[in-house]
């Protein structure tokens, strides 16, 4: 395995986690009816579990 390899796929082992840790965070403010803010490419945005998303508070 080159160097190249053994990066790659560490790499892609920590996304992996960090993928994993992200969806039970949301899962658990989801089951709390909390709300947790994404980024939609442009800006801040509050998603709610029940309705719809809107703009984050600047």
């Amino acid at each position: 395995m080159t160097t190249r390899e053994a990066f790659t796929q560490k790499s892609d082992h920590a996304l992996g986690v960090l993928r994993e840790a992200v969806a039970e965070a949301i899962d658990r403010k989801r089951r709390l009816g909390q709300y947790w803010v994404v980024w939609d490419g442009e800006k801040p945005v509050e998603v709610h579990p029940d309705t719809e998303t809107r703009p984050a508070a600047e």
